[in-house]
């Protein structure tokens, strides 16, 4: 694979959790975690701006763009999200409640550049294949 290939591919770690914003895949614990698009969309944003608190107008216009839409589809979001992760709205370990105003991603996240999770290597592979 050409080298141009190899840099534009990276993807997202926090703990036991791999994003993979290319493969539009969640995995934790070394499972796939199914996400509607539009959750999967709201989560993508909050990984590209952890640690800072996106507002609920940002995380709707990302995922829903300019559709009228209910607060009630971001909250629904938001729960898919902290299941798939294991997450709690309570104690949260990755993903912040700010009343009022939006949410923040709290977990320590990596950037992962050229190096694939196990699902996209073949055995003894540590670079992504075609």
């Amino acid at each position: 694979m050409p080298r141009s290939e190899l840099d534009e591919h990276w993807f997202y770690q926090c703990d036991d959790i791999i994003v993979d914003p290319h493969a539009h895949r969640l995995e934790r614990a070394g499972r796939d975690r199914p996400l509607e698009p539009k959750a999967y969309a709201v989560l993508l944003t909050l990984l590209e701006q952890a640690g800072d608190v996106v507002d609920k107008t940002t995380l709707l216009d990302t995922a829903w763009g300019h559709r009228h839409v209910t607060p009630g589809v971001l909250a629904h979001a938001i729960s898919q999200l902290r299941q798939a992760l294991g997450d709690s709205a309570l104690h949260p370990r990755y993903i912040a409640t700010v009343h009022t105003i939006g949410y923040r991603f709290i977990g320590k996240v990596h950037r992962r550049p050229r190096f694939a999770p196990a699902w996209l290597r073949a055995p003894g592979d540590a670079l992504i294949r075609p």
